[in-house]
């Protein structure tokens, strides 16, 4: 009887002996996890890795997490997401490699984007002015500095000539500067004129902690609309500014955050006026199970006071308001015809359900890949007094659309749109292009 009992015995111990240190382990992890011990390693290096233009110190600045603490996954994917949204690259990933000591490397893997575009000559079209031949000179990363320098010429529907210089830290401490030149002329679009304008512009701006910036624009024009009868001339002096709060996550496809944006505008001249222009903008990231899937929600407001001309006027029925509707045409009298779509104030909203299909990345021909798939709902009211806004029916739009992420401008936008009026769909659908989402 003893034998057999020691030979269970034996047994038993043969059992437990690779079982008990796997128990341990376990113990161990779930008690970690129960009693929220920081088992995360601590970061002894931070590492950039695929640099070749950008000045390494243009990528570190955009870096918050701090090196000798745990490893913060959430600041990680902040620090990720401003380095991407600097468009200086076509892919940005964070990884994290353990070292012998126990510590850790935190890693940026960065794909550089194209950063300088040669001279090219090419047909392009504008929504409001039509088809022109654009010749196009761009240095994106001028040095290495995030800074960007722009020539555009063009002739056709629209002749003109531009030039564009922008550093985002032309001070330091976040201090930024863009400078913009224009001459430039086209046929009015819904007015029997020729509009030519001269155009200089100078915009510094301050972001004050993470989310909020200031802008103040001062603007000089000069601005003329002809006609066999007669000619206007206005001269203003517009000092702008703008106040932004953003807390975007991707600005080109945001998933979530809100961006509250608002611009005073005096006109200042022989003939003063004054507007105020809003935009509020929400995104919320829907269904935890599918993380491409985004509700996008707009509100813009306009208002004037002062000098009110119909050179000045706004309109309905185009990519950045009110989709599915014609643009307004001088030939045919859309103004007479359709007084309903005109005004110097307003307000519309806009919902959008944006869902991504191919996820913006580097392929091997150098080439951005991407494809997100919208429906939209725009619905507005405008009229020439903010009193008389609300007697208005509204106006609205619905459809779907694509967006496409491209080199240097972020995305093509193109928008298929039937107009809503008196709760009647138009028969006739609208095709819109443009750059970059609506909001």
């Amino acid at each position: 009887m003893e034998s057999t009992c020691n030979t269970s015995n034996q047994n038993t111990l043969h059992f437990l002996r690779p079982v008990l240190p796997g128990l341990f382990l376990f113990c161990y992890f779930f008690l970690s996890f129960a009693l929220a011990f920081d088992l995360r390693p601590k970061i002894s290096k931070i590492k950039v890795i695929g640099l070749t233009k950008t000045k390494q110190a243009i990528v570190n600045r955009e870096i918050y997490h701090q090196l000798n603490f745990p490893l913060d996954s959430l600041l990680a994917e902040d620090d990720r997401n401003r380095i991407f949204n600097m468009g200086l690259f076509d892919e940005v990933n964070w990884s994290v490699i353990p070292t012998e000591n126990g510590n850790a490397i935190l890693q940026f893997n960065l794909i550089e984007s194209l950063h300088r575009l040669p001279p090219v000559v090419l047909p392009v079209f504008d929504e409001e002015k039509g088809w022109s031949l654009r010749s196009l000179y761009i240095i994106k990363n001028f040095q290495g500095k995030n800074r960007n320098i722009e020539l555009d010429l063009s002739i056709g529907g629209e002749d003109r000539i531009q030039f564009s210089l922008s550093d985002p830290w032309i001070f330091g401490n976040r201090v930024s500067l863009f400078m913009y030149i224009e001459n430039s002329s086209y046929k009015h679009l819904f007015l029997d004129r020729i509009t030519n304008k001269s155009l200089l512009r100078l915009e510094l701006g301050k972001w004050y902690g993470d989310n909020i910036k200031l802008k103040f624009s001062p603007t000089t024009t000069v601005s003329t609309f002809t006609n066999r009868l007669d000619t206007l001339n206005y001269e203003y002096f517009i000092p702008e500014l703008k106040i932004e709060y953003d807390s975007r996550d991707i600005f080109w496809n945001p998933k979530k955050g809100i961006r509250f944006i608002n611009k005073f505008i005096p006109m200042i001249g022989e003939n003063d006026f004054f507007m105020w222009n809003q935009s509020y903008s929400i995104y919320l990231q829907l269904l935890n199970v599918d993380k491409n899937l985004t509700l996008a929600f707009n509100t813009s407001i306009g208002k004037k006071w002062g000098y009110k001309n119909d050179i000045w006027l706004s309109y309905f029925g185009n990519s950045f308001n009110i989709r599915g509707w014609e643009l307004p045409d001088s030939g045919k009298k859309t103004m007479v015809n359709q007084p309903y779509r005109f005004g110097h104030e307003f307000i519309f909203s806009s919902i959008e359900i944006r869902k991504l299909i191919i996820p913006k990345h580097h392929s091997r021909l150098g080439l951005l890949n991407g494809l997100s798939v919208v429906g939209f709902f725009d619905g507005g009211f405008i009229d020439h007094h903010w009193s008389k806004i609300q007697e208005n029916k509204m106006i609205g739009g619905i459809g779907i659309g694509i967006r496409i992420p491209i080199p240097m401008l972020e995305s093509i936008r193109i928008d298929l749109g039937w107009g809503l009026k008196d709760k009647i769909l138009r028969k006739k659908p609208v095709l819109h292009f443009a750059i970059k989402q609506k909001f």
